[in-house]
């Protein structure tokens, strides 16, 4: 705050972590010393709105693993945010074949679905703005309410609430528990390595939704590969690798390492 007293690296740290986990801002570039590798700096994107989760793993390569890290996080509201993330990367239609539009795109498509042109979308010298500051009416935004759930100039003649929405909480809620238990299905005739079963409970249940957005061809070799890596060069963090390997595959840019002929140990699932 403002005149306050400076905060602790921790909380910088914890407040960076919250902004990458939420998408507001992405990690584009880390700066380092080209003689000892330490870390000099880093070069942030601060969005004008939250990205959805391709759109952050497509400009921030650790945005995964940052997601498997926050699972452990030694702050429960990190650990909140971690898991509420891996729901939306779940829900994420962009992550289930699709390919990525632009942000322009996006936009477009937004305003197309309320009914606005391109042409009604941006201001024009003579239109009114009912929203911004004028002088011709007391009350801005006067147009009538889309519909009895919206609140209105004039009150109901017997002072009585308007009817509220309807929610639909329920039944959003049994799609997505239907589509996520046929995504696990998927998972079933995968062989897991055994190295895979000394993570920690959350970084698998991490890991099995974010392999859910992996092409189905590609599972096995991404576990496989992974196993054999960690086995080869004593990864520090095989559950921070794990989550950059699956990235990369969603990007489409997964080279398998590991021979093909070369048997893994297998856990059944």
């Amino acid at each position: 705050m403002p005149c306050a007293g400076q905060a602790s690296h921790e909380t910088v740290a914890r407040a960076l972590t919250l902004l990458r986990l939420t998408r507001w801002l992405s990690l584009v570039r880390r700066r380092r010393d080209p003689k000892t590798g330490r870390i000099l700096g880093n070069l942030y994107v601060l969005h004008d709105e939250p990205l959805t989760p391709f759109e952050a793993m497509q400009l921030d390569a650790d945005y995964l693993a940052l997601v498997s890290q926050s699972l452990g996080h030694s702050a429960k509201a990190v650990q909140m945010v971690g898991l509420n993330t891996l729901k939306e990367i779940a829900e994420d239609p962009m992550l289930s074949g699709r390919t990525l539009p632009s942000r322009l795109q996006v936009l477009a498509e937004r305003l197309a679905s309320q009914g606005i042109t391109a042409a009604e979308s941006y201001p024009q010298e003579d239109a009114a703005h009912d929203s911004e500051e004028g002088a011709s009416s007391l009350l801005r935004n006067a147009d009538d309410p889309s519909s009895e759930s919206e609140a209105g100039a004039k009150p109901a003649p017997d002072a009585s609430l308007r009817n509220p929405k309807q929610a639909r909480t329920v039944r959003s809620s049994r799609i997505n528990e239907v589509r996520t238990t046929a995504q696990a299905r998927a998972l079933g005739d995968l062989q897991w390595p055994k190295r895979f079963t000394e993570l920690k409970a959350e970084q698998q249940t991490g890991a099995r939704v974010a392999l859910q957005q992996v092409d189905a061809a590609l599972r096995q070799a991404v576990l496989d590969d992974w196993a054999a890596r960690c086995s080869s060069h004593g990864i520090r963090n095989p559950a921070g690798y794990l989550f950059g390997i699956i990235q990369r595959a969603i990007h489409g840019e997964f080279n398998a390492w590991a021979k093909k002929d070369a048997p893994s140990a297998s856990v059944p699932p």
